[in-house]
């Protein structure tokens, strides 16, 4: 990690503050993102040797143009490891190559052509049944325990687990490894945009390992032995289709992404979208009593507090973001959680408003060529979880509690959800 600005950059004002990885930004970002919009929309951050870019238009820009800025640089360390580390990873020889929110054209769009039913309409419709289930008996077992006077931490109870079994079913994962990915995929967040020190990455290293492993012999399992699961669509069709440079590396590779982010950020969002209706005064209510207008408020609560706040890119030229030249080579780290909130193209956007007619512009998703590959899912998943959760638990009310978070640059969700039932709806 650099340790002083670019030549010509001397690092001052928000840049001399930024420090995503501890209170108070981690806490609550938001105050942040809303000095930088103002007072100093694009700068340059020593702490993690990227240029930080705050405001909507800015932010869709550098997510749109593919040809200015690349996504090579979005699963490398934050924060690089120590080189002995490195080694010690590539001697696994794993093979990894950029395969979807790291790669660039033309072998991303080769690699998305081959994913593009992954989440469509159909297997949404077919995995809606499953999340119900699978939400409804999870609330069935907080319910009762809510209703003994228990204090129940909603995360653990529900909305971790739940996501996790939702793409075990998806991608053909036996239910007894939930355990083991959770834990790997927590650990992976932190090795690739937290800030461990040499000794911390080198204990975290072998787990990531060990989940990379994972993948690649449960695609070698499931070429043995198919099922009716995506994963081993996908090998079927690659004996068939025979698509250039689709391999089962890139099946395990695939499936290595989408076990995160099909259940870590679908985790978070939900955990944050619950604490805001609930801290909202009458917003959990509104949706008890009009359960018609979830819809329009997940794409609300997307925006309001997303469990991507942050993505990276790599400038392939010189470039010019708000004034501010920035030059080729740079890294930059784009605040989708600060974009979402610009008053110039969300008024008020620090309030949760759940008649926003324009909630579905929000950057949360990311944008253009790189757009969410599970964003159905994860629509699908939240509004679920609160079509259950409002008609179930009308009086449900949040604990006070601190509430603590991962404190890595890009993923962001209570890890923690205290709640009890009141005496009527908030």
């Amino acid at each position: 990690m650099s340790s002083h600005a670019p030549a010509g950059c001397p690092v001052t004002g928000l840049g001399s503050e930024f420090d995503p990885f501890r209170p108070p930004y981690l806490d609550d970002p938001y105050p942040f993102f809303a000095r930088a919009r103002l007072d100093e929309p694009v700068f340059y951050s020593a702490e993690i040797d990227h240029w930080v870019v705050s405001r909507y238009d800015d932010v869709k820009r550098v997510l749109r143009d593919v040809d200015a800025f690349s996504a090579a640089n979005v699963q490398d360390p934050v924060c690089p490891w120590p080189a002995d580390a490195v080694e010690w990873f590539e001697s696994h020889r794993f093979g990894l190559r950029p395969n979807l929110s790291n790669n660039d054209a033309p072998s991303h769009t080769m690699v998305r052509g081959f994913l593009r039913d992954a989440f469509n309409p159909r297997r949404i419709s077919w995995l809606e049944p499953h999340v119900t289930r699978l939400a409804t008996a999870a609330v069935d077992r907080v319910e009762q325990r809510l209703r003994r006077g228990e204090v129940v931490d909603l995360v653990d109870a529900m909305l971790c687990d739940v996501p996790a079994e939702v793409l075990f079913v998806f991608l053909g994962i036996p239910d007894a490894d939930i355990e083991r990915v959770k834990r790997w995929s927590a650990g992976r967040a932190l090795l690739t945009w937290g800030q461990l020190s040499p000794a911390e990455v080198r204990s975290e290293l072998p787990e990531f390992v060990a989940y990379l492993q994972y993948c690649f012999d449960l695609v070698d399992r499931l070429q043995e032995d198919p099922g009716e699961d995506y994963t081993s669509e996908l090998l079927r069709r690659i004996e068939i289709e025979r698509p250039e440079d689709f391999d089962r590396g890139r099946v395990a590779q695939t499936l290595f992404g989408l076990l995160m982010a099909g259940h870590e950020t679908t985790t978070n969002q939900s955990g944050l979208a619950v604490r805001a209706l609930l801290s909202t005064p009458g917003a959990w209510g509104r949706l008890v009593e009009r359960p018609d207008e979830i819809p329009n408020a997940v794409e609300e609560l997307i925006r309001y507090d997303c469990s991507v706040v942050a993505w990276r890119r790599l400038a392939r030229v010189d470039v010019e973001l708000s004034g501010v030249s920035v030059p080729a080579g740079s890294r930059l780290l784009v605040l989708l959680g600060s974009a979402n909130h610009d008053e110039g193209h969300f008024p008020d956007g620090d309030v949760l408003d759940l008649d926003r007619a324009n909630a579905r512009n929000h950057l949360s998703f990311g944008f253009g060529a790189h757009y969410c590959l599970g964003a159905p899912l994860a629509r699908l998943e939240l509004r679920v979880f609160l079509e259950i959760l409002t008609q179930r638990l009308p009086d449900l009310e949040l604990v006070p509690t601190t509430y603590h978070f991962s404190p890595n640059t890009s993923h962001r969700g209570p890890m923690e959800l205290p709640v009890r039932l009141g005496g009527g709806s908030s």
